[in-house]
C-alpha cells in the first residue's frame, strides 16, 4: 500500500477517535470488506468521548472494535496492525473499587455533605433515584461522579435518614459513625415533624417548622439575599410560595420566583429574549448552561443564536469574556471554494447564501474556538453532547439551564451531561411549543 500515512496513531485512544470522528469509515463500505455494525458507532463514540480514563475492560473493548475495522483503516491509508499487536494507551487503566462506604464531610463552601460510594448495583441505584426524585429534594442536592462511582448529597434530615437506611441495609462501611448519631436524632424528630411553611413578615421571609439544618442553611446562605431571591429559593426546599407576594422589576423574574416548580416553559410568543435575560439577571441565576442541539449551520439557527447574543450584550453581558464554549462550531466555507475532499471540521455553505449569514456563522466559529475558559465571571456556558472539561476543572456550579438553541426541546449528549442538567436548581425551556416530560422521573414542565 503505497498511499499509507506516515503519521499513524500512536495509541489505541487516538486510533479510536479517528474511527469515531471520521464519517467515511461508516458511510463508505465499498472501500473495505467489513461493513459497519449498526451498534458499533454508538459504542465507539461513547468510548472516545469518555471524560474518564478507561478501565481495563473498556480498553479491551476498544481493541476488539479496532481489530474488527483494521481493513477499513488500511483502505484509508492507515495500517495500524503493529499498534493492535502491541497496544499502547494514553493512561494507566482506571481501577474501580468494589467497596461500599458512606461518610459525611464539609466541602470547601462549608456545606455539609454525605458521600456514598458503591460499585454498580441496580437495587441500590433504584433506591438512590427514588430518594432523589420522589422525596422532593431540590435541584443540586444529588450529584453523581461517574469516575469515582460515588453520589454526593447535601446533608439534610431527609438525606441523613434515608441514606443511612440504605447503607445499613446493604452493609456499607461507615467511615464516620457519627452519621448514625445524626440518624437517631432525625428519627426522633420525625415523630413530631411538620411540613415547613413560609410567611412574609415586615418584608422578610420567615420559615415556620424549620429543622435545625434548614434554619442554619437559610441563615448562612439565603438570609442576606434579596427577598425576591429568597422567595425563588423556597422551591428548592419544597416550600410553597402560596400567599406570598413580592414585587419584582421584571415579569419573568416575578413569575419564576413565585412558581413552585423547577422545570418551567417560557413561551417565546409571550416573552422575548431580552425579557428572559432581564428576569434571570434579577434572580441572579447566572452562570447558566445553554445546551445546543445539533450543529449550527442553518440561517434560522444562526439568526436565533445572534438574537440571544444581542440580548446578552444589551443587558451588560460581555459575549467574549463572559461566555464559554464547550464545543467547536464548524468553520463555514462556500461550496464553490471546496475541493473534492475537504476537512470534516468544515461546514459547506450553499453559494446562494448571503454574505451576512456567512460572516455571522464564521464569528460564532471563531468565538467557539477561542473562548473556552470558565471562571467566577462566566455567565453563559454553551454545551453540546458532553460536560466541558473547563467546567469540571473550574468547580463552578451553574444555577440553571436554558434550553433554547438548536431546534430541540431536550439536550442530547452523554448521560453525565443529562444528569448534570437534571440536577440544576432550575431547568428552563424557551420555545413556541410547550415541551412534555420524556423521562419517568421527570416532573411536569409547567408554563411560566
Amino acid at each position: 500500500m503505497d498511499n499509507m500515512h506516515t503519521d499513524l496513531p500512536k495509541t489505541i485512544n487516538e486510533a479510536l477517535k479517528i474511527l469515531a470522528y471520521n464519517d467515511y469509515f461508516w458511510s463508505d463500505p465499498q472501500k473495505a470488506h467489513i461493513k459497519p455494525h449498526p451498534k458499533d458507532q454508538e459504542t465507539v463514540r461513547s468510548l472516545a468521548e469518555s471524560q474518564y480514563v478507561w478501565t481495563e475492560k473498556q480498553a479491551r473493548l476498544a481493541l476488539v472494535i479496532l481489530k474488527r475495522y483494521l481493513t477499513k483503516f488500511q483502505a484509508h491509508g492507515m495500517d495500524i496492525k503493529s499498534l493492535l499487536d502491541k497496544p499502547m494507551y494514553e493512561d494507566e487503566f482506571r481501577v474501580i473499587s468494589f467497596d461500599k462506604s458512606i461518610e459525611k464531610f464539609i466541602d470547601d463552601d462549608d456545606q455539609k455533605k454525605i458521600e456514598v460510594r458503591f460499585p454498580y448495583n441496580k437495587k441500590i441505584i433504584t433506591l438512590i433515584r427514588l430518594l432523589k426524585d420522589k422525596r422532593g429534594l431540590p435541584g443540586g442536592y444529588a450529584l453523581y461522579d461517574g469516575e469515582g462511582k460515588k453520589w454526593t448529597f447535601l446533608q439534610s434530615d431527609v438525606t441523613t435518614y434515608y441514606l443511612t437506611l440504605i447503607a445499613v441495609r446493604y452493609d456499607f462501611k461507615f467511615i464516620d459513625e457519627t452519621l448514625l448519631d445524626d440518624y437517631e436524632t432525625v428519627k426522633q424528630e420525625i415523630q413530631g415533624y411538620k411540613e415547613p411553611t413560609a410567611r412574609l413578615i415586615a418584608g422578610e421571609i420567615v420559615i415556620d417548622n424549620a429543622t435545625t439544618s434548614l434554619y442554619e442553611h437559610w441563615e448562612e446562605n439565603l438570609k442576606h439575599k434579596s427577598v425576591l431571591e429568597q422567595v425563588d429559593s423556597l422551591k428548592n426546599f419544597s416550600i410553597k410560595t402560596n400567599g406570598i407576594g413580592v414585587r419584582a422589576e421584571t415579569t419573568v423574574g416575578h413569575k419564576i420566583a413565585h412558581n413552585n416548580y423547577h422545570k418551567l416553559w417560557i413561551d417565546s410568543d409571550t416573552f422575548n429574549k431580552d425579557e428572559v435575560v432581564k428576569g434571570l439577571l434579577e434572580l441572579k441565576c447566572f452562570p447558566i448552561m445553554m445546551p445546543v442541539s445539533g450543529e449550527i449551520n442553518t440561517e434560522e439557527e444562526v439568526k436565533e443564536f445572534w438574537q440571544w447574543m444581542n440580548a446578552f450584550k444589551t443587558n451588560g453581558i460581555d459575549i467574549l469574556n463572559d461566555c464559554s464554549w464547550g464545543f467547536d462550531v464548524k468553520e463555514p466555507v462556500y461550496m464553490k471554494d471546496l475541493h473534492d475532499e475537504y476537512d470534516m471540521k468544515l461546514v459547506a455553505i450553499n453559494n446562494n447564501k448571503s454574505r451576512k449569514f456567512f460572516e455571522n456563522l464564521f464569528e460564532l466559529h471563531q468565538m467557539s474556538k477561542q473562548f473556552k475558559f470558565i471562571n467566577d465571571n462566566t455567565k453563559i456556558i454553551f454545551v453540546r453532547n458532553r460536560i466541558p472539561r473547563a467546567l469540571i476543572r473550574s468547580k463552578i456550579k451553574p444555577k440553571a439551564s436554558l434550553v433554547a438553541l438548536g431546534g430541540g426541546y431536550y439536550a442530547a449528549g452523554t448521560d453525565n451531561l443529562k444528569r448534570l442538567l437534571e440536577n440544576l436548581p432550575k431547568k428552563l425551556y424557551y420555545s413556541n411549543h410547550q415541551p412534555s416530560s420524556w423521562d419517568w422521573h421527570d416532573h411536569i414542565i409547567v408554563k411560566l
